[in-house]
């Protein structure tokens, strides 16, 4: 009898820990609703959540530092972040400068993603130089990633913010809607975002296409080396993307910290991995993932061994 108890014990006390590790919660950050980042994080933790059983909570900043900083000081597991952002934070570039957030790993390459200067349809405006002298977002205090943006797209036609009528912004969000009430010719964001919709639907919008020549390309990446051009054509929900553009383009990464266990990475990049058709469906910017891609290499930021793991395993790890 007591043998039967200390063995359904057992079975009891296994259920629970297997229980436990279904139930586990983790937090990924991004970006406030009406960005695309933040239905793009929802996307992925409904997939993790689905596929993999572990319960990704997802939690908003105002700032992709904000964002990266609470994965660096533990109040996030995970975050949904560019490439370059990720880059200036681990080699403590620009806000970032003699404080790198070191315990920052990727888990995955996501897919490539596309950010460019809307004007309203009918200003007249069809090229960056002509933004020379326009009114167009400056300061960014809350999102200091957006001089970066600014900069490296004016630099395609040779101008800089200096070089426009600078209104002090705060945000990504705060610059549309000043765009949106007319108080600025022109503004960045992200092609697809919800937002844009919005706009469009409001006053009409249309994004400039880029010079994509090697010289515009090698003044981009004069700002951050992650921004390249890539060219763009129309689909029904890229409002304002009219006729084939040309685009600032660079990554989306999911990225972890060194801290959260090597399985529970494991389990989530295996997840993405193979469950792009349920990725697209929540949002069609999945189209864009290569899930042959998501081990692709970035410039000074490692991997996290989970994923390493993950990527031997199939076959598509080219690290060292």
């Amino acid at each position: 009898m007591k043998n039967i108890l200390r063995f359904t014990a057992a079975i009891t006390a296994s259920a629970m820990l297997v229980g436990a590790a279904a139930a586990q919660t983790v937090s990924i950050s991004t970006l406030p609703p009406g960005s695309i980042n933040n239905v793009q994080a929802q996307a992925i933790a409904k997939v993790v959540q689905d596929k993999a059983g572990i319960q990704m909570r997802v939690v908003t900043f105002n700032s992709p530092a904000a964002s990266m900083g609470a994965v660096q000081v533990g109040q996030a597991a995970f975050t949904f972040m560019s490439n370059d952002e990720v880059g200036v934070a681990v080699r403590g570039k620009d806000e970032h400068k003699g404080k790198p957030l070191d315990k920052l790993r990727l888990a995955a390459t996501v897919f490539p993603f596309r950010v460019g200067v809307l004007v309203r349809k009918d200003s007249g405006i069809n090229t960056i130089a002509e933004l020379k002298g326009k009114r167009f977002p400056t300061g960014w205090q809350g999102f200091p990633q957006g001089i970066a943006l600014s900069n490296a797209i004016l630099a395609t036609a040779g101008l800089s913010l200096d070089d426009t009528h600078g209104v002090p912004t705060a945000n990504l969000l705060r610059a549309a809607d000043d765009f949106k009430a007319g108080r600025l010719d022109a503004t960045v964001f992200a092609v697809g975002a919800p937002k844009m919709a919005e706009i469009d639907a409001a006053v009409g919008i249309k994004f400039i296409s880029l010079d994509n020549s090697e010289e515009a390309k090698k003044a981009m990446a004069l700002i951050r080396p992650e921004y390249t051009i890539a060219p763009q054509a129309p689909l029904p929900h890229l409002n304002g993307v009219i006729g084939e553009t040309n685009l600032m383009q660079y990554a989306m990464t999911m990225a972890v910290s060194s801290a959260v266990d090597e399985e529970t990475v494991y389990e989530t990049v295996k997840a993405i991995h193979e469950n792009k058709a349920a990725l697209v469906a929540a949002h069609p910017s999945f189209n864009a993932m290569n899930p042959g891609n998501l081990a692709v290499q970035q410039q000074h930021v490692a991997y996290h061994p989970g994923a390493i793991r993950y990527y031997k395993e199939i076959g598509i790890w080219k690290g060292e």
